[in-house]
């Protein structure tokens, strides 16, 4: 089936759109990106993914080529013409084509769809296992195109059999690669960064999901606290919600998706599929 992109507007196959060579995100990683899932042609918390794009681009002192209004036309004009019900739209704008490959100039701005890949059913079965790795990232708030660290451990990752790493720095936790992290202490109270880590949008829509249910800290998370934390858990566009059984060697718990872990699993779920009931699939006219 033909794939189509948007590239500063123009609708593109995508095996014909293409950058050049002296995009400041090629020559020096000057870019940002989002990523979000579309149910049944409707995007997931778009509202809230456009929030995070746009201001990801204020902090970097970009500007996005493109009104609200506009963008959303694109992706829904993509989402007409790719003809999937199930997909992930990517947002990437770079820092444009520079002259003295360093300053910034009109941005390029991107429109992509994937394919529907979702998390393996064994993740949420089994759970999975991190790995520490001490590290900030610059600029945590902002969701850059920059993943050099995640993609230089991912032979250490290998290694070890872990999914991601586990960002910690000054003795706190921060975040894993591409997800939020979670605790669960002795007395069921989820606890999650809440300072240096990028504000997930699907970490909005979990917290917003266990109103009621479970107590929420959200405060910095000590290395000590997380080995004798009873469960602990990722989120992620991609994921929902994820149970990790182990960190490094420490298994959590009996070494199985804790009780705690699985309920707040249910609860996005059915969040996640109220807000698809609730809003109308996004489509070009």
């Amino acid at each position: 089936m033909q794939r189509y992109y948007n590239v500063n507007g123009v609708v593109t196959p995508a095996e014909e759109a293409s950058l050049k060579v002296n995009d400041l995100a090629i020559l020096r990683g000057y870019g940002i990106f989002d990523f979000f899932l579309v149910w049944e042609q409707v995007p997931l918390f778009l509202e809230d993914y456009l929030d995070r794009f746009y201001r990801s681009a204020r902090l970097l002192n970009m500007e996005v080529p493109a009104e609200r209004s506009e963008l959303k036309r694109r992706i829904g004009e993509l989402i007409s013409l790719n003809k999937e019900s199930y997909a992930g739209i990517r947002l990437v704008m770079t820092g444009g084509y520079t002259s003295d490959s360093y300053t910034p100039v009109a941005p390029n701005l991107i429109v992509m769809q994937h394919p529907y890949k979702p998390f393996a059913d064994k993740a949420y079965e089994e759970g999975v296992k991190l790995m520490t790795y001490e590290y900030q990232r610059d600029l945590p708030e902002v969701k850059t195109t920059n993943y050099a660290m995640g993609i230089r451990l991912l032979p250490e990752l290998k290694k070890a059999g872990a999914v991601e790493p586990l960002y910690h720095s000054g003795g706190t936790i921060k975040e894993a690669v591409r997800s939020n992290f979670y605790i669960i202490d002795q007395n069921n109270k989820v606890i999650t960064a809440d300072e240096d880590i990028l504000m997930g949008i699907t970490r909005k829509h979990v917290l917003q999901s266990i109103e009621g249910h479970y107590e929420v800290e959200r405060r910095f998370i000590t290395l000590a606290e997380v080995w004798k934390a009873k469960e602990a858990f990722l989120t992620g566009s991609n994921k929902g919600v994820i149970p990790v059984t182990r960190l490094d060697d420490h298994v959590f718990g009996d070494g199985t998706p804790g009780e705690v872990t699985q309920a707040i699993g249910d609860l996005f779920d059915v969040h996640r599929q109220t807000y698809v009931q609730a809003h109308s699939p996004l489509l070009s006219e």
